[in-house]
């Protein structure tokens, strides 16, 4: 059984409540677009996409075999023209539930995740518990490295330790107050790629126009 995890895989298993199951709840107003911003950091390392100053280019129109992808793809490639980042974040984010619902098959079929049949005043819903805590608790602790010694950081981690931040998933890496400030304080000195940058100001703006929105 291959395991073998992508950024945004990665991402959603943070996310996950490890005792009680289902998505902790400071995560989830913003896992949509945390979500959305790992996808395409992976379409572009594929190659897949380009970002020139905050748009999108579809640089490769291939069918993909990785459901998500595909799921990500197909949207760009049925709107036939660029479009800039944060539209796309806001348009998958509006898709959330149905991301999720990609995320959650995908991990199940590695045996990551599982789900349960719960009610809530008889109207049935599944709920996704961690299946695999090991490798999961790995992942955890490979952001509390990154996060606590930036040295020899690869690309993904710092860009996954951004998402992480974003996603309000720090608590769930340091529960220790003490080294969560300090976690907080070395973000602040996380070196940036250009992907990282962009990605991180689509998901400012687009967080700035939810807040403006509920206002």
């Amino acid at each position: 059984m291959d395991k073998s995890l992508k950024l945004s895989e990665k991402l959603f298993c943070l996310a996950v409540n490890p005792k009680n199951g289902g998505i902790l709840l400071g995560a989830s107003s913003a896992l949509g677009m945390t979500l959305t911003g790992s996808v395409f950091v992976e379409l572009l390392k594929k190659e897949l996409i380009s970002i020139e100053k905050g748009v999108v280019h579809l640089e490769n129109s291939a069918i993909q075999n990785d459901e998500i992808h595909e799921f990500f793809l197909n949207r760009i490639r049925t709107r036939g023209k660029d479009r800039k980042l944060r539209n796309w974040i806001s348009y998958f984010n509006i898709r959330g539930r149905k991301i999720q619902k990609l995320f959650i098959r995908s991990l199940m079929r590695k045996n990551v995740l599982r789900t349960e049949e719960k009610r809530i005043l008889f109207i049935p819903y599944e709920k996704v518990y961690l299946m695999d805590r090991e490798l999961v608790e790995n992942i955890r602790k490979d952001m509390e490295i990154t996060l606590l010694s930036l040295a020899g950081s690869s690309d993904e981690s710092i860009i996954l330790s951004v998402m992480v931040a974003k996603t309000n998933l720090l608590s769930r890496i340091f529960p220790d107050r003490a080294r969560r400030k300090e976690a907080a304080r070395n973000l602040k000195k996380l070196p940036e790629t250009e992907v990282s940058k962009a990605i991180q100001e689509a998901i400012l703006m687009m967080q700035a126009s939810v807040y403006a929105a509920i206002s």
